[in-house]
């Protein structure tokens, strides 16, 4: 690619953004990328009747080397005759406070550094470098994590980082090799990063390793289709984005005291993802939180589940109710009143009542085959309590369950787990563990009662 055709698609890209007398804030680090972009905007800026200034955050992370990309940074802009603004930022103790990683910590700081900046300097557009490598590497290790439409969709080249500022990123559809070739002969001078090269950051261990693997399968112009399958993902995002919220209002509803109600057979109706997509935006939680809530549809009433941030789900007999735990205990008991699948927290157990004839019993721990005749009154699944006793399977007297769990070798980082299937005259199974000796099933049994739990 020619210098003359890199300007022109760059000055394409921002005459779509740049309203006249607007002001743009250019991110520069110091390295390869931001510094060309720097130059690339200089030698447009008439053309999109903008003014520029400059923002640079100083990790502080590297030393010596952080501070010299940082009067790096300064230079080029003094050179240029553009304003600079720089400081300096503690990131790992702001890591260390937040609980955020090195990355994690670094990129919300620096974004709050820019808006701050953007919004002193009345910038409408922040201008970043991301290019159409690093589309792809963040593509594929939201792939890894399990992300849906919206990790997929990569690196937006445009998206709201105020009501009234901007991120745009004109060099997306640049690869880093275009950007370094024209950096090379315009005789830029830049900083390069030297934590680039450690692989202990996933980001660099994709760029070393995943990305020239993917290239040698699949040609050169790998990243170039990953962006285009990105782009076709932000639509389809779009569109799921568009009929949630049309959606949102008719299954859920929000009471003043901040109690969310999910409408049960208003999301039955509808297809699974899209009543996935509906609790995630519904309910800030956890990849984890949204099977648990989704099940919860299935389950029967009186079913609950743990969720993230000190909240727990509760399966009513027409909604599922989103609420703040309490300090009791949030899953005291769930009472088996028909066949059906129940939740408590993490856990579900299955019931069934079936005829004797036919069963082949599992050699599986998490099933239990009980003699029907042998229940009396209430079943209730429940946690095991201090003081619990039983008679297991195959012994002739009772012992504690504290004990039970102990010969079982059960860690007692896991025992609070561990819950009861009972009935009138006691524990009929310990979940996973042992069933009762009076529940055993016998020649003269005709039906019995299955249970299977799943954590």
């Amino acid at each position: 690619m020619t210098p003359d055709s890199f300007i022109a698609r760059t000055q394409k890209c921002m005459v779509r953004h740049v309203a006249n007398d607007a002001t743009v804030l250019v991110a520069v680090s110091g390295g390869l990328d931001s510094v060309t972009l720097l130059h690339t905007i200089h030698r447009i800026q008439d053309s999109i009747n903008g003014r520029c200034v400059v923002a640079h955050l100083n990790h502080g992370l590297r030393g010596a080397e952080s501070d010299g990309d940082e009067l790096s940074v300064i230079a080029h802009a003094n050179l240029l005759g553009i304003p600079v603004f720089s400081e300096r930022a503690d990131v790992q103790g702001y890591a260390h406070v937040s609980g955020l990683g090195i990355e994690g910590a670094a990129r919300e700081l620096r974004y709050s550094f820019l808006t701050r900046i953007a919004t002193e300097q009345n910038a409408a557009l922040v201008l970043t470098a991301h290019t159409m490598d690093d589309n792809a590497e963040t593509m594929l290790m939201n792939l890894a994590r399990g992300s849906g439409t919206k990790g997929l969709s990569g690196i937006p080249p445009v998206r709201e980082l105020t009501d009234s500022i901007r991120i745009v990123r004109p060099f997306i559809e640049f690869t880093r090799s275009e950007i370094h070739d024209v950096a090379s002969v315009w005789g830029l001078q830049w900083r390069e990063d030297s934590s680039n090269s450690d692989v202990q950051y996933l980001r660099n261990h994709v760029r070393a390793v995943v990305m020239p693997a993917l290239r040698e399968v699949f040609g050169p112009t790998v990243a170039g289709r990953l962006l285009r399958s990105s782009e076709l993902i932000r639509d389809a995002d779009s569109v799921l984005r568009s009929v949630v919220e049309d959606t949102l209002p008719s299954v859920t509803s929000l009471s003043v005291d901040g109690d969310l109600t999910l409408l049960v057979d208003s999301l039955l109706g509808l297809p699974p993802g899209l009543v996935r997509e509906i609790i995630r935006a519904a309910v800030p939680c956890s990849h984890n939180d949204v099977p648990r809530i989704s099940h919860l549809l299935e389950a029967e009433a009186g079913s609950s589940a743990s969720l993230g941030e000190g909240r727990i789900a509760i399966r009513e007999r027409d909604h599922i109710l989103i609420t703040k735990m309490t300090g009791e205990a949030p899953f005291p008991q769930v009472v088996i009143e028909r066949d059906g699948a129940y939740v408590a927290g993490s856990q579900s157990l299955s019931v069934e009542r079936r005829s004797v004839l036919g069963v082949q019993p599992l050699a599986d721990p998490q099933v239990a085959y009980l003699d029907l005749s042998s229940l009396r009154g209430v079943i209730v699944w429940r946690p095991w309590q201090d003081g619990d006793r039983f008679q297991p399977f195959g012994l002739d007297g009772t012992v504690l369950v504290s004990d039970l769990l102990t010969n079982h070798r059960v860690p007692h980082a896991d025992r609070r787990s561990i819950r009861v299937v009972c009935d009138d005259e006691g524990i009929v199974w310990v979940c996973g563990i042992r069933t009762a000796e009076r529940t055993r099933v016998t020649s003269m049994t005709s039906e019995i009662l299955t249970l299977t739990v799943s954590v």
